[in-house]
This record gives C-alpha cells, sequence and structure tokens, in this order.
C-alpha cells in the first residue's frame, strides 16, 4: 500500500437502516444504524460493493443477476447480505445525488408527506426520501418479490412447484 493510510471501508450488518450520499469537503456518505450515525469517505456504492464482496460476489454480480430475476432495469434492489437477511432498496437511480439505501427489514411502514415520503424504521427513528410513496411502495414490493424467489427452495426445494389435480 506504499505506506499511505486507507481508512477502513464500513461492512453493512443487521444493524444497518439507511445509507445516503453526503454532500461534504470530505465525507461521501452518512450511515444510519440503529442508535447511531457514521460518516463515511466512500461512496454508498463503494461501501455495497465492498460488503457484497466479503459475501461472495460483488454489487455489479448482484445487480446483474437481480435485473435477470426480476427483468429489471433500473433502481435494483441488492441482496447484500442474503443469508442474514440483508436487503438493500434504492430510493432512486444510483446516480441520483437524493437516492437512500434502506435495509428493507429495518423498515416498519411508510407515508406520504408533502411531495416526500416518511420512513419510519423499527427502533422508532424516521428518514424523509425524496421519493413519491407509490414510487417507494413499488420499490418496497420488488424486494419483497426478490426476497421471496431466493427464498423459494427453503419452501419448495429445488423442485419446479406443481399443480395437483383434485
Amino acid at each position: 500500500m506504499g505506506g499511505q493510510f486507507s481508512p477502513s471501508i464500513y461492512i453493512i450488518s443487521r444493524r444497518t437502516k439507511a445509507i445516503m450520499t453526503k454532500d461534504s469537503a470530505y465525507y461521501r456518505s452518512r450511515i444510519s444504524e440503529i442508535a447511531q450515525d457514521r460518516h463515511s469517505v466512500h461512496s454508498p456504492e463503494q461501501i455495497i460493493d465492498h460488503t457484497c464482496l466479503l459475501y461472495g460476489s460483488t454489487l455489479e454480480g448482484r445487480r446483474e443477476s437481480v435485473k435477470d430475476l426480476l427483468k429489471l432495469n433500473s433502481k435494483v434492489p441488492i441482496p447484500v447480505i442474503p443469508d442474514k437477511g440483508v436487503y438493500m432498496l434504492p430510493t432512486s437511480s444510483s446516480k441520483n445525488k437524493d437516492n437512500v439505501w434502506l435495509s428493507f427489514y429495518q423498515i416498519d411502514y411508510f407515508e406520504q408527506r408533502d411531495d416526500r415520503t416518511y420512513v419510519v424504521f423499527h427502533d422508532g427513528t424516521g428518514l424523509y426520501v425524496n421519493t413519491s410513496e407509490a414510487t417507494f411502495d413499488m420499490q418496497y414490493k420488488r424486494t419483497s418479490q426478490l426476497i421471496a424467489k431466493l427464498n423459494r427452495s427453503l419452501f419448495f426445494g429445488n423442485r419446479p412447484f406443481l399443480s395437483t389435480r383434485f
């Protein structure tokens, strides 16, 4: 590493609630966890990619897999640590500075407030995101669909679902 200090990259966990872009001279993201907030010099996508790599893939690899599985082109939810139930959903395009990555199982409910959506987490805290409730609901349902498809084999094994005639 040539003797240069490289700050460690945050690792997403089940305690992670949200990761958003931070517009500052030094920090590139703000991370909201249960009971605390952190800042990072890495972008949200770098943080997600790093955690995906620790669990066997890349952000791009997971994104392409989900695109194929759900027939999506944009705003793709990411199974960051599927074995631990960590799925991150974007509120808009990852190129949009207002995009927030939210952890699916941390979300208690959400509601429209003026022209934004207020997301309430299970710990009672909340966060405004710059998207409509309808758009957020679609992202939430896409993530639900992803979870169902990835966990189907737990309920039905690897065999195709066969209908039975009575």
